[in-house]
């Protein structure tokens, strides 16, 4: 059964989404820093609930949020949604109901611009990702497409080809390498290597990884942020959803369009923080300088969350950055009791607050991969034979 949420605020706005849509869990709040699912409403908190799947459909639970979050009339902790309940919060009225069937994409079997749109595979923030063939090379590909709302916002648009093309000139084994962006009848695409699924798919699917694809994951990335690094860019957003594998199993890093510049005193600098709460680093997180070993903090927040099946810290946005930026880590050997004390140390290392304590670059993290013994892990199985419809993400 797949829920809709009717969202109107006190002023009459009014906006819908559905949860088959959603990578779960996600933020419900004002502040689209914090949450996933933005509310115009100032009496809603910065991260005000946060939905998640449980085994009796979706759950929703609030976040210590200023007015609290109320389900059919009654203020709750946390509690499953059902079509027909209300939720309160703030000023703001969210009704539940159940998804009618979706009729057919409309440019499903469209020939665009030498590309046949075989099927829609995922609907973003941004637009759709379509499984496709460029018809002269006979070469799947995958095609991103602006929506419509987006592609008649010039920033917007100017932003898209932008990262587009920044991406388009990198080129790396471990990078999801851009073929094209173009422009036909009003409509915006953008041609990437296809892929199977992400890593945080494959961990929501099949549960933690074991330890040779935990190293996999480890080399490959640190591969593809070794040639960041040549290029003198910071990746600002690696994650397990940026983390992608192939049908042959070969893990390959996305999003390095959206990545910034490291000026000629080797730092980059940030003009607003970026990234995601889950795996920012600390120098990240404040808001200064930073450079490649940021993304090396992200990355071992990763493998620890593929490692364990649960990010490094929980709560709200705002809690889960403070954590990054004071808290001491769990104990890793306890809840990865199988990986082995090297594994363990180099991930406990990538997490130091300090970046003068990490690694100093990608291929000091390959060296010690290689000093375990573990470069030749065994090949990563992709569950699906073809690509697996994407969610929803920010």
């Amino acid at each position: 059964m797949s829920l809709i949420i009717s969202i109107r605020t006190d002023r009459g706005d009014s906006s819908e989404i559905d949860l088959a849509g959603l990578k779960l869990p996600c933020v419900l709040g004002r502040d689209a820093d914090f949450s996933q699912i933005v509310v115009d409403d100032s009496q809603i908190s910065r991260a005000h609930c946060k939905l998640t799947q449980t085994n009796g459909g979706i759950a929703v639970e609030d976040m210590g949020s200023r007015n609290g979050t109320w389900l059919n009339g009654q203020r709750i902790a946390k509690g499953v949604l059902r079509p027909g309940d209300t939720l309160r919060i703030g000023t703001s009225r969210c009704v539940i109901d159940e998804a009618e069937g979706e009729g057919p994409d409309p440019l499903e079997g469209r020939k665009m611009g030498g590309f046949e749109l075989i099927e829609a595979v995922g609907k973003g923030r941004y637009g759709t990702v379509y499984r496709a063939m460029q018809v002269a090379l006979q070469r799947p590909v995958a095609i991103k497409i602006l929506s419509e709302e987006f592609r008649k916002d010039p920033a917007v648009v100017e932003s898209f080809l932008v990262e587009a093309r920044r991406a388009g000139r990198l080129n790396h084994p471990n990078l999801v390498q851009v073929h094209d962006v173009v422009e036909i009848d009003g409509h915006y695409l953008l041609a990437m290597e296809l892929m199977a699924q992400s890593a945080g798919d494959v961990l929501r699917e099949q549960g933690p990884f074991e330890a040779p694809q935990l190293i996999k994951v480890l080399r490959e990335i640190s591969l593809a942020l070794g040639y960041a690094e040549s290029q003198r860019l910071v990746h600002r957003d690696v994650k397990p959803d940026n983390i992608l594998v192939n049908e042959e199993g070969a893990f390959k890093l996305a999003d390095l369009g959206i990545a910034t510049a490291i000026a000629d005193d080797g730092q980059a600098k940030q003009e607003r923080i970026f990234g995601s709460p889950h795996y920012v680093a600390p120098e990240q997180a404040r808001g200064g300088s930073i450079d490649g070993r940021a993304d090396l903090y992200a990355l071992g927040a990763s493998v620890w969350h593929l490692a364990t099946g649960a990010p490094l810290f929980d709560g709200t946005s705002r809690q889960v950055v403070a954590a990054h930026l004071g808290a001491p880590i769990p104990d890793l050997r306890k809840l990865a009791p199988k990986l082995s004390p090297g594994l363990v140390e180099l991930v406990k290392n990538l997490l130091e607050k300090n970046p003068d304590k990490r690694p100093a670059n990608a291929a000091a993290v390959i060296a010690r991969i290689d000093q375990m013994g573990s470069a030749a892990a065994k090949p990563f199985k992709v569950l699906r034979k073809r690509m697996r419809r994407i969610r929803l993400r920010r």
